[in-house]
């Protein structure tokens, strides 16, 4: 009995272990936009997760809801951005870890003010957590074998020598947004199809590596019809990011 007791308690103290939040502390260090601009923020964050992936930040509004990209600067500081405009002076900044199979919410932050945040706008939308491929960080060759083609082709025509618009401050996801709506494909499909066209615009052919001096050319028709299924480039960019 004594030993059953005892396994019981063992069982019930790791099980404690497991489900604690390994997210401790999350706030906005210095808020780098206005209303009516895209999304650019510095956080604070202590967490004791080894694999950043497993902290997400969302941008929510009362236009729907944005996974926002997220570059550590520092051991206890990232920066944090996004593609759409904030729009509502309600937005808040949603923080996710990811534990025991499942996304949980740390923390929602007001964007505009201190005040708590109550009826806080809330979409369907609920990410689902992407396997790792530490090959899709790798060559560019990767992404070829990686993603399953579309039957349906891009109807866009391209001039011969044609190149991307690029000031060099611009993230990789402004960009792609832009050429998305140029190009007839989603948003995910444009980056991907610049990241394949481009090999030496990126340092260390990683996908969050834009150099700032590229100059980027336009991916073919060929390489954009790789692209045009939405679910499928969102896998694969999750996977390399």
């Amino acid at each position: 009995m004594k030993r059953i007791i005892i396994l019981a308690l063992t069982t019930l103290a790791l099980f404690s272990t497991a489900v604690t939040a390994e997210v401790s502390h999350v706030s906005i260090n210095e808020r780098l936009f206005e209303l009516g601009e895209y999304p650019k923020l510095k956080v604070n964050i202590i967490s004791s997760h080894k694999n950043p992936n497993k902290v997400q930040f969302f941008l929510r509004q009362s236009t729907g809801e944005e996974r926002l990209v997220s570059s550590p600067l520092s051991h206890f500081l990232v920066l944090v951005t996004g593609v759409d405009d904030v729009v509502d002076s309600e937005a808040v900044l949603v923080v996710k870890e990811h534990r025991i199979n499942r996304w949980r919410e740390v923390t929602v932050l007001n964007l505009f003010s201190d005040n708590p945040v109550e009826n806080v706008p809330h979409t369907a939308y609920t990410p689902s957590p992407a396997k790792v491929d530490e090959k899709a960080n790798g060559a560019v060759k990767t992404i070829s074998n990686s993603l399953t083609t579309s039957t349906a082709p891009i109807g866009v025509k391209l001039e011969e020598n044609c190149t991307v618009d690029f000031n060099g401050s611009e993230t990789l996801w402004r960009i792609g947004l832009r050429q998305s709506k140029v190009w007839g494909v989603n948003t995910y499909g444009a980056i991907l199809a610049i990241y394949e066209a481009n090999p030496r615009a990126f340092n260390k052919n990683k996908i969050n590596g834009l150099k700032a001096d590229a100059l980027l050319k336009c991916p073919s028709v060929a390489i954009l019809d790789k692209y045009t299924d939405a679910k499928a480039a969102e896998k694969l960019f999750d996977s390399m990011y």
